[in-house]
C-alpha cells in the first residue's frame, strides 16, 4: 500500500510536500502535536492493545487536530466459543464472502475466508465496534467524535476524532 500512495504522490507532484515511512506504531517517534491529521484505513484492528495507541496519536496531532479512522464495525470482542459472539461476526462475513466470491472469484473468497478465520479466532485480528473506538477517543481526550458510515456499505465507517 505504501508504494500504491508513493506512486499517488509523485504522478501528483506531491513528492516535495509529502514523505512516507514504513514504521511499527509502537517505534515511532515524532513530536508531540507534529501532525494536522493523521489517518487510517482497515489497519487499526490489528493492534491488540489499542488505548496506548490512541493516545501516542492524540500526542501526535496538534490542536484542532483530526484522527480519522476508516474501519470495519465489527465487534470480535468476547469468548471464542461463544455461539452468540460467533453468530454476530458471521452477519458480516457472510456478506464479504459473499461479495469475494462474487466479484473476486475463488481466489478472492479464499484470501477473505482466510482472513475471516482470523477474525473469527481473535488470531491476531481485533476489530471493535465504533462505539468501542468512540469510547477509547474520548478516553483518549478528544473534544469531538463524528462516525459516519460509508454509503452502501454498512459495516464500514468513518471516525474523525478531533483534538
Amino acid at each position: 500500500m505504501l508504494a500504491v500512495f508513493e506512486k499517488k504522490i509523485n504522478k501528483l507532484g506531491l513528492n516535495e510536500k509529502i514523505s512516507c515511512r514504513h514504521e511499527e506504531l509502537s517505534n515511532m517517534e515524532f513530536e508531540k502535536e507534529a501532525f494536522h491529521i493523521i489517518s487510517s484505513t482497515f489497519t487499526l484492528h490489528h493492534i491488540k492493545d489499542k488505548y496506548p495507541m490512541i493516545e501516542k496519536l492524540y500526542k501526535m496531532l496538534k490542536s484542532g487536530g483530526r484522527l480519522i479512522i476508516g474501519e470495519i464495525d465489527m465487534d470480535a470482542t468476547g469468548d471464542v466459543r461463544d455461539p452468540k459472539r460467533f453468530m454476530r461476526m458471521m452477519d458480516y462475513l457472510k456478506i464479504e464472502f459473499s461479495l469475494a466470491l462474487q466479484e473476486g472469484g475463488i481466489d478472492a473468497f479464499s484470501r477473505m475466508y482466510d482472513n475471516g478465520k482470523k477474525h473469527i479466532l481473535n488470531d491476531g485480528e481485533y476489530c471493535i465496534s465504533f462505539k468501542q473506538w468512540e469510547t477509547l477517543c474520548q478516553k483518549a481526550s478528544f473534544k469531538k467524535i463524528y462516525i459516519r458510515a460509508v454509503p452502501d456499505f454498512e459495516w464500514y465507517k468513518v471516525l474523525i476524532a478531533v483534538k
